[in-house]
């Protein structure tokens, strides 16, 4: 007798443990449900799928001309790209975007150190593969050395460490 009851008492208690762990991942799931159909659901996803397509059509257009030796295209795809970063403001928020999708734990990295959005957008040129003077002569910043002191401050860089370029490149996945 003492038997049976142990059984049906570990029985009931496996089963309470398996249907608690379930429910636990049940709920876990939904949740990662919502989360993804919230993040394809915001407006700026819509915005982001068309400046996906529009540069990974304006680097399809090089590489064809590039394959088949017919670059008549080139002219008017470096005019396209040349009219994309003519817009600084834009173009830097559009690259934030792209990385905020791209690269979710790079930028969360960076909001955790409490960059601000517009640091970010010089984080995500050093990204890119540009270097300080370069971005500086882009944006056209007298204050960008100063400014990129105050976000290597907020990342914890010293003096001495590592350039910023190669530790924001390093947070890329």
């Amino acid at each position: 007798m003492l038997a049976i009851i142990l059984s049906q008492w570990y029985f009931i208690v496996r089963h309470e443990r398996t249907h608690a762990a379930t429910l636990f991942h049940l709920k876990t799931l939904e949740a990662e449900r919502k989360y993804l159909e919230e993040i394809l659901n915001r407006p700026e996803d819509e915005q982001v799928k068309i400046l996906l397509h529009h540069r990974a059509s304006l680097l399809g257009r090089l590489m064809i001309g590039e394959i088949s030796g017919d670059y008549s295209d080139n002219e008017v795809v470096m005019q396209e790209i040349a009219e994309l970063v003519q817009d600084r403001d834009v173009f830097m928020r559009q690259n934030r975007l792209l990385y905020e999708r791209w690269q979710p734990e790079m930028v969360g990295r960076l909001r955790e150190s409490g960059l601000t959005d517009e640091e970010i957008e010089v984080c995500c040129l050093y990204a890119m593969g540009l270097n300080g003077k370069t971005i500086q002569q882009y944006t056209q910043d007298g204050r960008h050395y100063q400014n990129v002191g105050l976000i290597r401050k907020k990342l914890g860089l010293g003096e001495h460490d590592k350039n910023i370029d190669g530790y924001i490149r390093s947070l890329l996945k």
